[in-house]
């Protein structure tokens, strides 16, 4: 328990330098790096705005943060990310899942911003690809991204797996009925990675299921997916289960070798990401600026906040996410209290 909380520290401690790396006030600015580190994590914490605050002011902090190398801010984060998997997880054997979400944008069009009528008061939304590592207790973030709308989905997916597979040994990957396409399916298929999604209800999958729930059919076929871009085989994998409406049948496509209920079983842990998902809304800092870029900040620096709170909890219920805040404000703190001490104390003296 006590390693555990020497790891947490630690972990607590090392994003706060790495926040505070992005900024390089000048000698005689009167907020520092850190200063500015801290604000930024307590938004995130807080879930408010840079113009919630007083010290520093909202201009300073704003401004600084324009300032910042995205795409450097990115590396250190993902980078960061990385060190925590590590802490995380003795084996690289684990279970993936890659999703898509759309964030709700109040303001003018863009072009970056894709269309969505389910959002709630507006149909512009940033759209982000979110890759996750969905083992028990540990669902942990591994890489986002934002989607354009003229960019390719699968290359998108493709990138992905690439960046999973370079850290990672992935079992499997769990996906919604949202990849359901040829196109989808050949680039998982080109790799010698197992996956698990919905079947779409086509009409012929609809007839397997209804001959299967009155025992014409077996549980497991082959089946053909076809579109646009040709055709792949798969397996076609239908599962019974019980709901308050009666006995549903859900069909399931994989190019692994499993039975129907490990397909269920397996495919059950993909909630975990659209869980983790939710989650970091609390700690993204909120904001009213039409900056993709800030905006894009924002989404990294809520991804990272969720994944300390999951290495803290470390498999385990506790710290709930409000106690995390609190001990997280509490080092915050003190890091730079020391850090502040440790500029002043002069060099040691050195002897001939």
């Amino acid at each position: 328990m006590q390693g555990k909380s020497r790891t947490g520290a630690k972990a607590r401690s090392g994003a706060m330098r790495v926040f505070a790396g992005f900024f390089d006030p000048a000698p005689n600015s009167v907020y520092g790096s850190f200063d500015l580190a801290q604000s930024i994590m307590e938004m995130g914490m807080d879930g408010v705005s840079a113009e919630s605050r007083s010290k520093p002011s909202p201009d300073v902090i704003l401004r600084r943060l324009y300032e910042v190398d995205e795409e450097s801010a990115r590396r250190e984060l993902e980078e960061f990310n990385e060190w925590i998997l590590d802490e995380l997880y003795s084996s690289k054997d684990l279970m993936i899942a890659i999703d898509f979400t759309v964030i709700p944008y109040y303001g003018e069009e863009n072009p970056a911003l894709v269309s969505d009528s389910r959002l709630p008061g507006t149909n512009l939304g940033i759209k982000f690809a979110v890759l996750s590592v969905v083992e028990e207790g540990k669902t942990f973030t591994l890489k986002t991204r934002q989607v354009y709308p003229i960019e390719s989905e699968v290359s998108v997916l493709g990138e992905m797996l690439d960046y999973a597979e370079s850290l990672l040994d992935p079992t499997k990957v769990l996906l919604d009925r949202g990849f359901y396409s040829v196109k989808m399916i050949k680039e998982l298929k080109s790799r010698s990675m197992g996956f698990i999604m919905p079947a779409k209800k086509t009409n012929l999958v609809k007839k397997a299921c209804k001959k299967f729930k009155k025992g014409e059919a077996p549980s497991e076929l082959d089946y053909t997916v076809s579109g646009s871009k040709g055709e792949e085989n798969v397996r076609l994998l239908l599962t019974e289960k019980e709901t308050k409406n009666g006995t549903e049948i859900h069909p399931f496509i994989t190019n692994l070798d499993i039975t129907p209920k490990e397909a269920s079983e397996n495919y059950s842990w993909r909630w975990r990401i659209e869980t983790n998902i939710r989650e970091f809304e609390k700690f993204k800092p909120q904001t009213t600026s039409q900056s993709m870029e800030l905006r894009r900040l924002y989404f990294l620096f809520s991804v990272t906040l969720y994944n300390l709170w999951i290495l803290t909890r470390n498999g385990s219920e506790h710290p709930r996410a409000r106690e995390f805040k609190k001990w997280l404000e509490f080092e915050l703190l003190a890091l730079k209290v020391l850090e502040e001490y440790r500029d002043k104390v002069p060099p040691p003296p050195t002897f001939a």
